[in-house]
């Protein structure tokens, strides 16, 4: 009797255009592989800082001591000091590298192409399609691109929260105009590639 009820519950939502989701309610979002503890922590820490702006947005003004933060902190990026008027999701990035003080390992920048090029210069730039983030890594996008390819122009980034399968869940500033989560899968096309700070070296 229950397979029946769920067949034809499986055959109502079909009809109706419905999707079932397909991540569970408690599925954990974590690291896909093993790190030193160390380690972990000080990715958990960025993440949980990034967490603390959960919700702020721009309809009610509480996005703004983001962008005072980032714009506080010197020298400036490009010596540009983000407007309230400015797409804001690498200046969420960069504000949540400051409020850690971690900005030797999370180059700052208000723009995601020119911060690619910072972690790049660094040594910590990944495009490997074959590539798991881990949390507290940074993801940037190429939010138009419907191609798989390594030369798309970068329009968004947000922090890795975690994986759980081949799901990834990410933080985001600037994502409908307010500090978000987006789950996205690990070979969506608009990944453009990842920045991948060296928290390794703070925790020697």
């Amino acid at each position: 009797m229950k397979k029946c009820l769920a067949c034809l519950l499986l055959f109502v939502m079909i009809l109706s255009g419905c999707e079932m989701d397909p991540i569970p309610k408690g599925a954990v979002f974590g690291f896909a592989r093993e790190i030193p503890e160390a380690e972990q922590a000080v990715r958990l820490q960025t993440v949980e800082t990034a967490e603390q702006w959960l919700g702020c947005k721009e309809s009610d003004g509480s996005f703004k001591p983001i962008i005072d933060l980032y714009n506080d902190h010197k020298p400036l990026a490009m010596d540009y000091a983000v407007k309230y008027t400015d797409q804001w999701c690498a200046t969420f990035g960069s504000a949540v590298a400051i409020k850690c003080g971690i900005t030797d390992i999370i180059p700052t920048e208000c723009g995601c192409q020119r911060q690619i090029g910072l972690f790049d210069a660094l040594g910590c730039w990944q495009e490997d399609d074959a590539y798991i983030p881990l949390p507290g890594d940074y993801i940037f996008y190429a939010l138009g691109n419907k191609e798989d390819n390594n030369t798309a122009w970068s329009d968004h980034v947000g922090i890795v929260v975690g994986t759980w399968n081949e799901y990834i869940k990410v933080i985001e500033g600037n994502y409908n105009e307010a500090v978000s989560y987006r789950i996205i899968k690990v070979d969506d096309v608009k990944i453009r590639g990842y920045g991948l700070p060296d928290y390794a070296s703070i925790t020697e």
